[in-house]
C-alpha cells in the first residue's frame, strides 16, 4: 500500500531523484505510508474488510472504522444470522438490536488518497532521503573547524540513524484522520 509514489517525493525535493536514492525510494515509501497508515487507523486505499466484529452501541449503531465506506454487504450476528440494517455514512443501524452486544460487519472502504496524506508521506520520504551522512552514521552532533571558523550541527532525534520516522508533526497530521467514533473492535471471537 504506497501513499505517494516517487513524483511526489521529487515535488517535494524540487530536483530529480539520483540513481542511490531510485533505488531505496519505493522501500521508503513502503515504510512511510505503512507508519502513516498505522498511526491514522486508516487504510486509505480502496479494500474489503469481511467479517470485521464491531460493538453495538445505544439504538443499535455500529460505527465502522474504515473510511469512506463505499458499501456495506453484510451484516450478521455472531451465529451467522443475517440482520436487517440500514447505512448512513460511516454507521450502521441494526434495526432489530435486541440484546446485541456485537456484530459482523463486511464491507468496502477507501477511495483516493486525500491530498495531504500524499503530500505528509511524500515529505517523510524526502527528509529521510536529506539525512546527512553523520546522523546516518548514528551521530547526535558534528563539529567542524577549519582555520577560525568552526561549525556544529545537532540532528533531529528522528533523523539520527536514517531510518524512516514520523515527526510529532508528522503524527498529528495521521492523527487527524484518525475515527472520530473510535469504534470498537474485538479481534477474538
Amino acid at each position: 500500500m504506497a501513499l505517494a509514489d516517487s513524483l511526489d517525493v521529487e515535488a517535494v525535493l524540487g530536483r530529480s531523484l539520483t540513481s542511490d536514492e531510485e533505488s531505496r525510494v519505493e522501500f521508503l515509501i513502503s515504510k512511510a505510508s505503512g507508519l502513516f497508515a498505522r498511526e491514522a487507523g486508516q487504510e486509505f486505499v480502496p479494500g474489503e474488510t469481511t467479517g470485521a466484529r464491531l460493538r453495538v452501541r445505544a439504538g443499535g449503531v455500529v460505527y465502522l472504522p474504515q473510511r469512506p465506506v463505499v458499501s456495506v454487504t453484510a451484516v450478521t450476528d455472531e451465529n451467522g444470522e443475517d440482520l436487517a440494517y440500514t447505512v448512513a455514512g460511516q454507521a450502521v443501524t441494526v434495526t432489530s438490536p435486541g440484546e446485541l452486544v456485537w456484530v459482523l460487519v463486511s464491507y468496502t472502504h477507501g477511495g483516493d488518497v486525500p491530498d495531504l496524506v500524499r503530500d505528509t508521506v511524500a515529505e517523510v520520504v524526502a527528509r529521510t532521503l536529506r539525512v546527512p551522512d553523520d546522523a546516518v552514521a548514528g551521530k547526535t552532533q558534528a563539529g567542524e573547524t577549519v582555520g577560525p571558523f568552526s561549525s556544529q550541527a545537532t540532528f533531529a532525534a528522528w533523523a539520527v540513524g536514517g531510518s524512516v520516522r514520523l515527526s510529532p508533526e508528522d503524527v498529528a497530521v495521521a492523527r487527524s484522520f484518525r475515527n472520530p467514533w473510535r469504534a470498537v473492535v474485538s479481534l477474538g471471537a
